[in-house]
């Protein structure tokens, strides 16, 4: 059964967004357009050896299916997320 995920505040470094731009062709506005305060979002935990635990969301940027990796911040609510990377599925 799929999952869902609510994410009220999306955080980007600013070298991730450079990496998602230049690597991946997207921008970090879409990117947050596409995840903060959008209901329903699709997605599935991912335990990385190395980085922890990260949910992998999936969304659309424009016509295109993008997937997301987001990692946990320790916050009250539980809704505040950190950009880990994003691209085209």
């Amino acid at each position: 059964m799929p999952m869902s995920i609510w994410v009220a505040e999306l955080r980007v470094s600013d070298a991730t967004a450079a990496k998602i731009s230049s690597k991946h062709g997207l921008d970090v506005d879409d990117i947050r357009a596409a995840i903060v305060g959008v209901p329903g979002l699709t997605f599935a935990w991912h335990d990385h050896p190395v980085r922890g635990l990260r949910a992998i969301v999936e969304l659309e940027v424009g016509t295109h299916p993008v997937l997301a990796v987001l990692y946990p911040v320790d916050d009250a609510l539980g809704d505040t997320w950190n950009l880990g990377s994003a691209y085209r599925v």
